[in-house]
């Protein structure tokens, strides 16, 4: 290869890796462009609140959608599956969170979710309430709630018998879902 080729070769990477940098690029058919998708950040815990889950039960388990609100003035994003943690009475009950499907947990893709000012967001979660062999209900009067990518939680009063401490979750999704 002789050597005009490879100085414009570089010249051209430079060239592309400038207007990828300014936020130039080729928009796909149906994609944010770049700059409106890079416009939000992150929702942070101090923008949100977290109204008490809506529930649905079925034969031995639980389905729950809780709604998380951007209470702020801008717009923020969520993306990802929240965090949950189960509390009796202020003590931290043992909680494994599993992210996927239940009987009551449907099947949702991720995908970021823009919240503007008043917008919502929310997440299905579900649990056994019948235990399995010598499995343990305890019951919890709250949960601490997490958005996803999110260090610091919600508490919210959550009256529960989780078997096992096992509680899936979806994704967050837009809106409101009825289950």
């Amino acid at each position: 290869m002789s050597k005009r080729f490879m100085v414009t070769g570089a010249a051209a990477v430079a060239a592309g890796a400038a207007l990828l940098a300014a936020g130039v690029g080729v928009a796909r058919a149906g994609a944010t462009p770049h700059a409106a998708a890079a416009a939000t950040h992150r929702c942070e815990r101090r923008q949100l609140s977290l109204a008490p889950p809506a529930s649905n039960g079925a034969a031995g388990s639980v389905g729950l959608r809780f709604t998380f609100t951007n209470t702020s003035a801008t717009a923020c994003h969520l993306f990802g599956f929240p965090g949950i943690r189960l509390f009796s009475h202020g003590k931290a009950l043992q909680t494994r969170v599993i992210r996927g499907t239940s009987n009551v947990v449907p099947f949702e893709p991720e995908n970021r979710v823009t919240l503007a000012p008043g917008g919502r967001a929310s997440f299905f979660a579900g649990y056994a309430d019948v235990p399995t062999g010598s499995q343990s209900c305890p019951r919890s009067t709250g949960a601490n709630v997490w958005a996803p990518n999110d260090f610091r939680s919600i508490h919210v009063r959550f009256p529960a018998q989780a078997c096992g401490g096992r509680v899936t979750v979806s994704p967050v999704v837009p809106g409101r879902p009825a289950f």
